[in-house]
């Protein structure tokens, strides 16, 4: 065989991947469900194959060649796998990548429902940042869907070789605890009260700014109690009494039913009713047309499609 052909031990190659990862060789360990010390054989043997230091043994993370190394054969790993399993006519597999907020307080607790009415499909639900780019690394393009939040004064996204469908368009809303709408003293009596409350934002004011805006209260200034990234960590943050969030009903899950959060009303003004953007589900035409896709994409309408039935008024 030619030499420049020579293909690494299968097993190390698993062992690489899954450390790149997971980001450690015992949490790899785990997921292989190996011993953490087969783990860095692997990789040590590894890279004596290949000649390259794939690992920086200062800060335990991958060198600039382990993450090109691992850029390379993370698809032709899960093409081998997609390959085996249809050959064997296994189970057929999908990949969802989805927001965090969504995926945590929403989609989550509806899992094990659709496993259970699906146990054919195996789908992998992995939570990802809202500007995490669509086709993830190591992620088979053909077997992968992703639901992303599209806010309205967000540019269009390119979607020309994509399939897409609007899932849900919720309402938002302003919520803190208890605790800390009585250290306000109570309810805001106006709308512009609000900018004298402590709001917490994202990754910066634009959430606060088009809801103001959308309530016709004209602003020059948000203040800020907190910066936080991501809504689902403003929420956790709202519900440690830290101040006012913006949310709506895919990431409150029973917050307002169990009194963890209460929604700002203020008392002589009623707020309009105010999305501000919609949650969509996309993927490529090919694992459009797949029909472990197909069934997930019913079901998620279906889900969304009761929880609108059964919102409160």
């Amino acid at each position: 065989m030619d030499q420049r052909y020579r293909i690494p031990p299968l097993a190390a190659l698993n062992a690489f991947a899954a450390f790149a990862r997971t980001g450690g060789i015992r949490r790899a360990a785990a997921e292989l469900r190996v011993d953490h010390a087969a783990v860095s054989r692997h990789l040590r043997d590894l890279e004596q194959t290949l000649g390259i230091t794939l690992r920086d043994r200062a800060t335990g993370k991958l060198t600039l060649a382990g993450h090109t190394y691992y850029n390379q054969i993370a698809p032709l790993l899960e093409g081998l796998a997609r390959a085996t399993a249809d050959i064997r006519q296994q189970t057929p597999h999908l990949t969802v990548t989805c927001v965090h907020g969504f995926a945590y307080h929403w989609l989550v607790p509806r899992l094990a429902a659709f496993r259970r009415n699906h146990p054919h499909i195996d789908l992998l639900l992995r939570p990802v940042d809202a500007n995490t780019a669509f086709h993830g690394t190591g992620i088979e393009t053909d077997s992968h869907a992703d639901i992303f939040y599209a806010r309205d004064d967000a540019p269009p996204a390119a979607l020309r070789t994509l399939r897409s469908v609007a899932i849900a368009r919720p309402p938002v809303f302003p919520v803190a605890s208890p605790a800390c709408v009585a250290a306000m003293g109570g309810q805001p009596t106006r709308l512009i009260d609000l900018l004298q409350a402590p709001l917490l934002q994202e990754e910066d004011d634009a959430e606060w700014r088009l809801w103001f805006n959308a309530q016709n209260v004209d602003i020059s200034h948000v203040p800020s109690a907190g910066r936080l990234w991501q809504a689902h960590i403003t929420l956790a943050a709202a519900r440690a009494g830290e101040g006012i969030a913006l949310g709506n009903a895919f990431l409150l899950g029973d917050d307002l039913e169990t009194g963890r959060l209460v929604r700002i009303l203020p008392t002589r003004e009623p707020l309009r009713e105010t999305p501000l953007g919609s949650y969509v589900l996309r993927a490529t035409e090919r694992a459009w047309e797949k029909q472990s896709l197909s069934i997930f994409r019913a079901w998620l309408l279906e889900q969304v499609a009761i929880q609108t039935v059964n919102a409160p008024a």
